[in-house]
């Protein structure tokens, strides 16, 4: 069985997830720049009230997404319903003869299905281990802190902190990069292949290379640690971008 080529469920929660975490991300860039720091040696995420915003927003987000995916999941059970189950193979047939493949989804009922439980457990799944990971560093980061305040030198936190910064996003951009790479497979796309492996490459360049910059704002510093630059574009204008390739060049996806 296949969908009409205008039924799009896969990327319209795609999309919505993507939505999600860039409103999620804006609100926390607008809450750091009104912030009142305590320090300004200290990273943001050492910010108590920052850390609670982002707590906030990562448990939002993983509701919001969940509520798009149950959506998307339940609107297609009920598409198939409509027919036996043992009737998919041969409406799908029909399907092909009388209306032909160009006015049919690109891919099967059954695998539109697949890659929206994967992408679920990416999207869903790997947030709540993200979150996990965050306060895991959060603390390790606190410790580190505690050797600037007795003495050590801050050129070598600052270089530790930018050394191991990729770790706390390195699951779920490969948990992301997995689920593209996926896709790509199910509807052997070279395109999202080669994609995927330019952004890997790009994000190991910064976890093992790329230094940290500090940008110089009027009564304020930032420090940009490049693999959560990368980071945050992938896991919001990436899957944005993605949502909006899969329903442009395949139909009914």
């Amino acid at each position: 069985m296949y969908f009409s080529k205008r039924t799009h469920l896969l990327s319209r929660a795609i999309m919505i997830s993507a939505i999600v975490r860039l409103a999620g991300s804006m609100t926390e860039g607008i809450i750091r720049m009104f912030i009142n720091r305590s320090s300004s040696l200290s990273p943001d995420m050492m910010d108590s009230l920052l850390w609670n915003v982002q707590t906030v927003c990562s448990v939002m987000e993983i509701a919001a997404i969940s509520i798009a995916f149950c959506m998307s999941w339940q609107k297609l059970k009920r598409y198939k319903n409509l027919i036996g189950e043992d009737d998919l193979l041969e409406m799908g047939r029909l399907q092909e003869e009388v209306l032909g493949k160009h006015q049919l989804s690109s891919l099967s009922v059954d695998s539109i299905e697949q890659l929206i439980q994967i992408w679920a457990v990416i999207l869903i799944g790997a947030e709540c281990i993200y979150c996990v990971s965050s306060m895991i560093y959060r603390r390790f980061t606190t410790e580190l802190m505690s050797l600037v305040l007795l003495g050590q030198q801050y050129s070598t936190f600052v270089s530790v902190y930018n050394l191991t910064h990729g770790f706390k996003y390195l699951e779920m951009f490969t948990a992301i990069l997995l689920g593209v790479v996926m896709t790509a497979i199910f509807l052997r796309d070279r395109t999202l292949r080669v994609v995927a492996a330019v952004i890997t490459v790009m994000f190991l360049l910064a976890f093992g290379i790329f230094q940290m910059q500090t940008i110089s704002l009027p009564g304020r510093q930032i420090g940009i640690v490049w693999t959560s630059v990368i980071f945050h574009l992938t896991e919001t204008l990436g899957l944005f971008a993605l949502s909006i390739y899969l329903a442009k060049h395949y139909r009914g996806l």
